[in-house]
């Protein structure tokens, strides 16, 4: 069953669309997981394969320690509605690999320089991040072999979203 609802995270809006284990904010697509520790309004949300501690206490939500204000319009608030989708919007940069590239400010993805697979070298140029009329190249903060590329040109993304893995 397709579920549609608003959510606001520290005053921003977003959009969102769940079926299954699929979340989609904004027409950005997360694979969401609840991991079996969920207790209540608390566990570990797995997007993307990265693992959030979650916790959920009133109009607030915990994602690894860091506290957002939340509110949830068009869904009855339950634990698996509500856990999944504040995770993506909020990806803090201490519990991403070391060779994770990230959105350095909201903004929109120009250009994708790199795919899964190949290999780069530190300081390489992985996708160019358009913000405030500027466009910002980031780099490969290692060398290594691509190991995902979670955005493509045109999608926009949040201060500190993962944009690129490299291992």
């Amino acid at each position: 069953m397709k579920r549609a609802f608003t959510l606001t995270l520290d005053d921003v809006e977003y959009t969102v669309e769940v079926e299954g284990d699929k979340v989609t904010i904004d027409g950005c697509p997360f694979a969401v997981e609840i991991t079996d520790d969920a207790v209540g309004d608390t566990g570990t949300v797995l997007v993307d394969g990265i693992a959030y501690d979650v916790a959920l206490e009133g109009e607030r939500a915990m994602v690894d320690g860091e506290s957002y204000g939340m509110q949830v319009d068009g869904l009855a608030m339950s634990t698996a509605a509500a856990a999944p989708v504040s995770s993506p919007v909020a990806v803090p940069s201490t519990e991403v690999g070391p060779g994770a590239v990230l959105a350095i400010m909201p903004g929109k993805v120009i250009r994708v320089m790199v795919e899964p697979g190949q290999e780069v070298q530190e300081g390489d140029s992985v996708c160019v991040l358009e913000a405030m009329k500027m466009e910002n190249e980031l780099l490969a903060r290692r060398d290594g072999t691509v190991r995902s590329v979670y955005v493509e040109p045109g999608d926009d993304v949040e201060k500190d979203q993962v944009l690129v893995e490299i291992e």
